[in-house]
């Protein structure tokens, strides 16, 4: 049974680049009660999402290295657990889940707990990337798991007219959650060269790499393009050579976008997220290497 003062839990999803950082910096988080709790998990040993969101860094708990949809147990209990022993509770608690976690899992945790209130379960669904995400075996059960799950869904990156993608519509036919629409700027399916195939192969893995010095933008381009086939998502804050400030990268549905931080981490931190194999750890040893010739080349010029 759930006790009277059962902290409030928002639980917020989506597939990997569905914009729930930025959904939660511009709609969750102006209407949080003060003195909340953010719990952000990553699928990487450096967690990108934090440094993203706009609050304050105390009221923010990182669960990184892993993904919280694969176990009842383990690290997001433990965290859970941690945050009811504090002897002042937090007004509410905001998940961000990881891209590829299964929200039912997190819910089912956060329900066997009678200090815990599950309130809502928003998952956000790039309109751009539906039909791309309904044809590749990696991402759809995980994707359609996601939607299935969710009692308020928004569906961004739509075009003017709000029409959804067929594969979208089949898939939200009947389904008893709160829809929110919203146009934007749509993510464009990459360039038929660099469409990957897809295989039933390999699980999800992800590396993370600290970049020490600025970066060749068009090499780091040019590696995620050649290995299309098993990068499927890849987000940092670095620095570009020639130019000034930190920036944050992220490539999403084949296409890579560049954006100003507004925060300066001590390092530039890259995280990508594919499915695993020789190719995926090929890709790993070579932005390695790419960030050793950056930091020779920079030791040089010193």
């Amino acid at each position: 049974m759930k006790t009277t003062d059962a902290i409030p839990v928002t639980l917020l999803s989506g597939f990997l680049g569905a914009g729930k950082t930025s959904y939660l910096n511009r709609r969750l988080l102006p209407n949080l009660p003060p003195d909340s709790l953010i719990l952000v998990n990553d699928f990487g040993s450096i967690n990108i999402d934090a440094e993203l969101i706009e609050y304050r860094d105390e009221r923010i708990m990182q669960l990184s290295n892993g993904c919280i949809c694969c176990t009842l147990g383990g690290s997001l209990a433990e965290r859970l657990a941690e945050l009811l022993r504090q002897p002042v509770l937090p007004a509410s608690l905001l998940i961000e889940a990881s891209g590829i976690a299964n929200p039912t899992r997190i819910a089912d945790l956060v329900r066997l707990s009678p200090r815990l209130q599950l309130q809502e379960l928003v998952c956000l669904v790039d309109a751009s990337q539906a039909e791309r995400h309904s044809r590749d075996p990696r991402v759809r059960e995980v994707w359609q798991q996601q939607i299935d799950a969710a009692t308020h869904l928004v569906i961004n990156r739509l075009t003017t007219d709000l029409a959804l993608p067929p594969a979208l519509a089949a898939l939200l036919s009947g389904h008893p959650a709160s829809i929110e629409k919203e146009a934007g700027a749509a993510i464009s399916p990459a360039p038929a060269t660099q469409v990957p195939r897809f295989t039933r192969t390999g699980a999800w893995q992800s590396f993370s790499l600290n970049l020490d010095q600025p970066i060749d933008g068009d090499r780091l381009a040019a590696l995620f393009a050649e290995y299309a086939d098993v990068l499927v998502r890849a987000k940092g804050i670095v620095q570009r050579q020639g130019r000034e400030g930190t920036e944050v990268v992220q490539l999403t549905g084949g296409r890579l976008s560049w954006s100003s931080a507004l925060r300066r981490p001590a390092q530039g931190q890259l995280v990508c997220i594919g499915t695993g194999g020789p190719r995926l750890n090929r890709l790993a040893e070579r932005l390695r290497e790419l960030a050793r010739v950056e930091a020779g080349a920079q030791t040089a010029l010193a």
